[in-house]
Formats: structure tokens, sequence, C-alpha cells
């Protein structure tokens, strides 16, 4: 009679069972390229479309994406392109910076203050429904054609829009978790640091997200009204001239830089901020 190996069942794992940790890493490389290649399938899917409207419309409207490439390409070779990408890439982080830091001062302000809540209601409402087109035109009416109103241009619309995503996580702030902390005796700099501000971080960061978004499309509508340079003025200039194959691949190439500093440089500052977050798993 030869011996063999009993194992109970839920007491221990049995000869030639794969360890539990495999188990888990397998699962997350299966979840990880199942993302990837739904994403892969996504931008085939974008390019297809693409491809069936050139097949369509003629070719003057909207070229086919293999000529874009080639102009795109050619432009990036001639280095013109990065010049006036560069002049964008400046006017959307002073434009940024200063949208974000009004709306900054305002949602706090609105978040901690009845007073200022009902003092500033009526200005970010004022500001919500007042078109873009509007506020930038009057902005340079007032200032001029020149670089200070570009910036402001292209910032003032986007004000009160991030003033409300702020105020509104202000006041979600969850105040027992605060009255906690004083019951433990915690001082107020602990307070700030351990309890509001991994409440208000994941906000700010949505904000600065949406934020950015929304200051680089301004950037390039504001180019395209009142300036000499930057990639909205090469777009209206080449849609002047009736060449979409140019107007398409400055597009592209800045779209490009704007996905490479949200998908990279925002995911990894995301991570890097909230990596004390539990992994979410999605049914």
């Amino acid at each position: 009679m030869s011996l063999q190996q009993v194992t109970a069942p839920g007491i221990g794992p049995s000869i030639g069972s794969p360890a539990p940790v495999d188990v888990g890493l397998r699962k997350w490389i299966g979840a990880r390229s199942s993302d990837h290649l739904i994403k892969v399938l996504s931008v085939l899917t974008l390019i297809s479309l693409w491809y069936l409207l050139s097949a369509v419309l003629p070719s003057s409207v909207m070229p086919a994406p293999h000529v874009v490439a080639e102009v795109l390409w050619k432009q990036m070779v001639g280095g013109e392109i990065w010049n006036h990408v560069a002049i964008s890439l400046t006017r959307i982080v002073l434009a940024f910076t200063l949208a974000m830091s009004v709306a900054i001062l305002l949602g706090f302000a609105m978040g901690l203050s009845r007073t200022a809540e009902s003092f500033f209601d009526v200005w970010v409402v004022c500001g919500i429904t007042m078109p873009s087109l509007v506020l930038i035109l009057t902005i340079f009416m007032v200032v001029g054609l020149n670089e200070k109103a570009a910036i402001v241009g292209a910032a003032l619309p986007v004000v009160a829009i991030l003033s409300i995503n702020i105020w509104e996580g202000i006041k979600g702030i969850d105040q027992k978790l605060i009255e906690m902390a004083k019951a433990y005796h915690a001082g107020q700099f602990r307070i700030i640091k351990s309890v509001v501000a991994p409440q208000i971080a994941p906000i700010l960061l949505a904000s600065s997200r949406f934020g950015l978004g929304l200051i680089w499309k301004m950037v390039l509508f504001v180019e395209l009204l009142g300036r000499s340079d930057g990639i909205g003025y090469k777009i209206e200039f080449y849609y002047q001239m009736f060449n979409m194959g140019e107007v398409l691949a400055h597009a592209l190439l800045f779209l490009f830089v704007m996905l490479f500093i949200e998908i990279v440089l925002l995911g990894m500052l995301e991570k890097r901020l909230f990596k004390w977050r539990p992994a979410k798993r999605r049914l």
C-alpha cells in the first residue's frame, strides 16, 4: 500500500497547485493586458472612422490619416512647428497658474465663509453663463491685442468653473472626522495634514486636470482670435488657406503633447500622491 499525501479541504494547498501570490499576479497581468488591448482597439476604431470619412468626403476637406501623418512629419523635421508649440505651452502654463490661483482663493473663501459664499455666488454664476467669446473679446478691447490680454483671456472663462468644483469640494469635507480628531487632542497642523488635506487633495487634482483641458482649448481660441504666433494662429492661418492637412497636422501634434502631459505627467503625480488608496476592483 503506497503512502499518499492527504490534504483536508481548506487546510492547505495540494501538490502542484499554484501559490496564491502567483494566481494574484496572473490576474493582475491579465487585467492590465485586457485594459491595454481595449485602448488599442479604441484607437484603431478612431483611425478606421477617420479613413471612412476620408473615403466619403473630398480629400481637400478630410485628408486620410497617412496623408496628415506625412504633413506632420515634414513639419516636425522642419522644426518651425516646435517654436509655436513652445509659445502655446508657455501661455497655457501662465493662464493655468492664474486661473487655478484665483479659483482656489474663491473656492476656499466660499466654502469656508457664508458671507463670501453669498457675495461671490453672483460672480460665479455670471462667469458660467457669460459666453467665453464675449469675455475674450472684452478683454482684448480693454487691454489690447497683447500677450497679457491673451493670458487673461484664456484664464478668465475657466475661473468660475474651477471655483465651483473647489467650492463644492470644500463644503463636502467630513466635519465628523475633524471633531473626532479634536476629541483625540490632535493639533491644528495635524488635523489639516491628516484629516483635511487627504479630502481636499483629490478635489484639487481633479480640478487641475479638468482646468488644464479647458485652458489649452481657450489658449488656442485666443491665439486664433488675436495673436500672430502659437498653434492656434497656425491653425487659423492654414484654415484661411483651406489646407486641411496642415490644420489637422498642427492640431494632432498639440493634442499628442497635451495627452502626454495629462496621462503621463499628471497620471504619475496622481499615483504618487494617492498611493495610500486601496486598489479599486471592478466587477
